[in-house]
């Protein structure tokens, strides 16, 4: 339990990676915060975590909003006292749509969520961090950080390319405060809400295109490398990209252009 005492909170924890995220890190001992934007979608994790023994609160907000963000770290800090470890985990996706077709207020959203919401909650927890003279954040991007999306949009690509950049950055702004940055990348994690979305045959030639290993990862593998990043064994690492990938960075994979452009096309005729 190297994460005894410590408290997380984990940004879009009440399912999918972040779930995954936040059970490891209370099983290595960590009091974790649960986030989502209602409160009640967190109870289901909370119990998880304390039917185990371990410790959890659920807090609500938005990470969109500056004003929930910093109601969730006020309310992290009244309840346990700390924030010792930050996972940026809220995330979205638009519509996948191809660039002529990408709307304003898509854009926006995405942004608003998927980079903003990391800066706000990044922004919110400095004070606190370099008050205790120590701390973690771990940014979940992509694999879209360092390529692209493949079956998403052009805004969710930028998205996490910001995220790359804007942890390179507080990484070498944070670190005489002893406060480590680093980005984990996730590729195909076996999610319910991917499975609730893609058949058994769609999963099977994904893996076969693109995935060396040939697997998905699951959510509690994004959670053991986002356990290490904020345990003592990574004391000097900081400012780091880590693919949990089963591989697919490494490959050369297929010119998926031609099958993109199709399903995109056929979601917005179906739209109409």
């Amino acid at each position: 339990m190297e994460l005894k005492g410590k408290t997380a909170i984990v940004t879009g924890s009440a399912r999918g990676i972040g779930e995954g995220i936040a059970l490891v890190l209370a099983r290595e001992g960590a009091n974790v915060v649960v986030n989502s934007r209602k409160v009640k979608d967190c109870e289901v994790v909370v119990q998880k975590i304390v039917s185990s023994g371990g410790k959890a609160i659920a807090i609500g907000g938005d990470v969109s909003e500056k004003a929930d963000v910093v109601a969730m770290v006020s309310e992290t800090i009244k309840q346990l006292g700390a924030v010792d470890i930050l996972v940026n985990n809220a995330g979205i996706e638009g519509t996948p749509c191809l660039t002529k077709d990408l709307s304003e207020e898509q854009w926006d959203r995405v942004l608003g969520v998927n980079l903003k919401g990391v800066f706000f909650c990044c922004q919110a927890v400095i004070p606190q961090m370099m008050k205790q003279g120590q701390g973690r954040i771990v940014n979940i991007a992509s694999t879209a950080a360092v390529r692209m999306t493949f079956f998403g949009s052009l805004e969710y690509t930028v998205s996490k390319h910001g995220v790359a950049g804007l942890s390179h950055h507080l990484a070498w702004e944070l670190a005489d405060s002893h406060i480590t940055v680093n980005t984990v990348c996730p590729g195909g994690v076996q999610t319910p809400l991917m499975e609730a979305g893609t058949t058994p045959e769609y999963r099977e030639m994904t893996i076969k295109r693109l995935i060396p290993l040939g697997r998905f990862t699951t959510m509690e593998e994004i959670g053991e490398a986002v356990s290490f990043l904020a345990s003592d064994r990574a004391a000097t690492i900081t400012g780091q990209m880590l693919a949990v990938d089963g591989g697919l960075l490494t490959g050369f994979g297929e010119d998926l252009r031609a099958v993109v452009r199709t399903r995109m096309e056929s979601m917005k005729a179906g739209a109409h």
